[in-house]
């Protein structure tokens, strides 16, 4: 068995780069930027009034007590005043609005007097400039607005469509195919015998790769049987992930395995040193890389906290890093042995800062309601002595990998 550390690290080596593609700008939110966006004007494009009032030169403004200003026109939003100002001349200006080229001061609309169509006296302490909003004072042509391998959100949509860009350059989205396996599973909303179990495992890792923003390609179910599992595998050509679950221990019925290698697979690694999910084989099926986990649904769960995350964003050029805090444990915990341990917990945020990590007393991997109520996974290494309550243990906090989990 490899440890934690070691399958991670040869998982992530041997992804290969997606391309990219055009993306509408509707469409990219959650998409990867594959090149620096950058912008196509200035931001404003004229100086424009940060306020209403009366735009003047400032050397005119500074006398207009002793030398009224004639009110020549006017500039609102949309409807520019042509030409420049002449001398002891302004222009009445709405908030947003462009200014003459050669005015540099602002005349607060409340402080002004106005008089016969001229400003007679100003209430105001005038500064050269202020409540002007300065041609690119924003953005300027050529500025990053958006940098290469960055998640696109809502607020870069904004900006981006500022700049008068319809489209935008992104990396595909990474394709994952997902087979479950297993002769007991059945499909949600089917009437169940005895002998049979839902296949949730399937809906789990379908909305996870979703909100990671991968295309998920469900390949169904298939059965304990090398044609059911050939079938299934080879719908998944195209793919850049072919993700199973079940099937890949050492039991008569675990045939996922040999039926991959019959394919074509080479096996990079098989059986990790951790608790939950030993048996996790990872490999190369031409240029599609192929993990496998088993089929247990806390299992898999952990497995992608693990692995796949992790994955995801590497094929979409994110840097990412799995969250890892300190904590302070609320109960004893016994001596581990050779394998890494991830335990779920109740995790209590304090005020300070400190975590409270409360671990669940029982730990049996089929326990799916423990895991709905867990806010966390406890990493116990390999041979880690036992700890007495009020110790520091790492954990992984749920809420600093993804809100959906």
């Amino acid at each position: 068995m490899i440890t934690v550390n070691e399958a991670l690290k040869k998982i992530l080596m041997n992804v290969d780069d997606l391309n990219y593609e055009t993306v509408n700008l509707n469409r990219s939110l959650g998409r990867v930027a594959s090149h620096d966006i950058k912008s196509n004007l200035n931001l404003p494009q004229n100086n424009l009034s940060s306020m209403d009032g009366y735009a003047i030169k400032y050397k005119d403004a500074i006398v207009i007590n002793n030398n009224p200003s004639s009110i020549v026109g006017e500039s609102s939003a949309g409807k520019p005043f042509e030409g420049n100002l002449g001398k002891s001349e302004c222009i009445k200006i709405s908030t947003g609005a462009v200014l003459p080229i050669n005015a540099d001061c602002i005349i607060l609309k409340e402080k002004a007097i106005i008089k016969d169509s001229k400003i007679v006296l100003c209430n105001q302490k005038l500064r050269k400039n202020e409540y002007i909003r300065f041609k690119g004072l924003n953005i300027k042509i050529g500025d990053i607005i958006i940098k290469k391998n960055t998640k696109i959100t809502t607020r870069d949509i904004g900006i981006t469509a500022s700049t008068n860009q319809r489209n935008i350059k992104a990396y595909k989205k990474p394709i994952i195919s997902v087979l479950s396996t297993g002769n007991e599973l059945s499909t949600v909303g089917q009437k169940l015998n005895r002998s049979q179990i839902i296949s949730s495992n399937s809906f789990m890792l379908q909305s996870l790769i979703n909100s990671l923003g991968g295309k998920c390609n469900d390949l169904g179910i298939a059965r304990d049987d090398k044609n059911s599992l050939k079938n299934k595998i080879l719908k998944s050509k195209g793919s850049d992930i072919l993700l199973t679950t079940g099937g890949i221990s050492i039991g008569d019925h675990d045939l996922v395995k040999s039926t991959l290698i019959d394919l074509g697979l080479i096996v990079v690694f098989w059986k990790i040193a951790m608790r939950p999910g030993k048996p996790i084989l990872y490999g190369k099926l031409k240029k599609m890389s192929v993990l496998c986990f088993p089929g247990n649904p806390v299992s898999t769960f952990v497995s992608s906290i693990i692995y796949l995350i992790p994955l995801i964003n590497k094929l979409q050029n994110i840097s990412y890093k799995t969250p890892i805090k300190e904590a302070i444990i609320s109960k004893d915990i016994e001596k581990n042995d050779e394998r890494e341990d991830y335990i779920r917990a109740k995790l209590s945020f304090l005020k300070n800062n400190e975590i409270i990590a409360e671990p669940f007393p029982k730990q049996d991997s089929s326990m799916t309601k423990i895991l709905a109520n867990s806010q966390g996974l406890i990493i116990r290494k390999r041979f880690a002595n036992a700890i007495k309550a009020g110790s520091k243990v790492l954990v992984i906090p749920f809420v600093y990998i993804n809100q959906s989990l």
